[in-house]
């Protein structure tokens, strides 16, 4: 797979020279928003992922994306990429339940434990919990979810567990863009208080990655398999300004790689 560039450029008029401590870059901004004030200047902004493009170690695909509009501002990477732990297709497929009011945040699923928790301790790490999330929505239902959604580059299967022994299971697999319209509905279900409890406090462990989101709300989840690690995150700014950031890394050659590729992702967006 041949990594590429897509730049998307826009014309947002007169912009604000200098970015401000947990304001959305301007090019993910309202140009309607804009204060007149501000503008002593006139410029093209853009976002551009040509240093993850250049970066080797794995195989690279990246997103920026307004979740304000649906609309992905950059993207690079095409086809398929491993995903050991579908997360992010099961809380999508939840939340539009939630909306529907199919499925109850506090439904009980064990004793004292919840689908929030199972979906809570799946979110941050823990496998056995994303299997119980799975066989209580059930593997065939999210498939039929997916495939009517028009996630076509999706093939989900079981959770792959990591306690010695377990059973090996068939990876699942998805592309950028299906991964984007799960982010987004997602985000739609920001306004259940269970959806932004699952997403809190990404795990971003040690390494470069643990730079970005600084003086943003930072949610979202991220998953590391042998060769390959995900980052899907959603960065709130001031102003109800949100967007996301997907960072996958496949036929990676260690964790360092991923992390750097993901922290050039935001130095990306808030250089503009």
């Amino acid at each position: 797979m041949t990594a590429f560039v897509l730049g998307i450029t826009f014309l947002l008029g007169a912009l604000q020279p200098v970015l401000m401590p947990a304001q959305l870059p301007s090019i993910v901004q309202n140009p309607d928003t804009l204060v007149e004030e501000m503008s002593n200047t006139s410029a093209i902004g853009s976002i551009t992922l040509a240093s993850i493009e250049g970066l080797e170690g794995a195989d690279f695909g990246a997103a920026v994306i307004d979740l304000n509009t649906g609309e992905i501002l950059a993207q690079m990477g095409s086809g398929q990429y491993a995903i050991d732990d579908p997360d992010i297709f099961l809380l999508a497929f939840a939340v539009e339940l939630m909306q529907e009011g199919v499925l109850d945040p506090d439904t009980m699923v064990g004793r004292d434990i919840t689908i929030t928790d199972e979906f809570w301790w799946a979110f941050h790490g823990c496998r056995e919990s994303a299997a119980r999330a799975m066989w209580t929505i059930g593997l065939e239902s999210l498939s039929a979810w997916v495939a009517e959604k028009g996630m076509s580059d999706t093939e989900l299967h079981d959770i792959q567990l990591q306690w010695e022994g377990a059973p090996e299971t068939q990876q699942s697999l998805s592309s950028i863009e299906d991964l984007a319209s799960a982010l987004i509905i997602i985000h739609s279900g920001y306004d259940i208080p269970a959806v932004l409890e699952i997403m809190e406090d990404p795990d971003m462990g040690e390494g470069q990655a643990a730079e970005v989101g600084s003086e943003w709300d930072l949610h979202g989840w991220v998953d590391e398999g042998t060769a390959h690690k995900t980052f899907i995150l959603i960065a709130q700014g001031s102003g109800g300004n949100d967007f996301g950031l997907i960072l996958l890394a496949d036929e990676l050659c260690c964790t360092g790689k991923a992390d750097l590729a993901m922290l050039l992702l935001w130095e990306s967006v808030t250089a503009q």
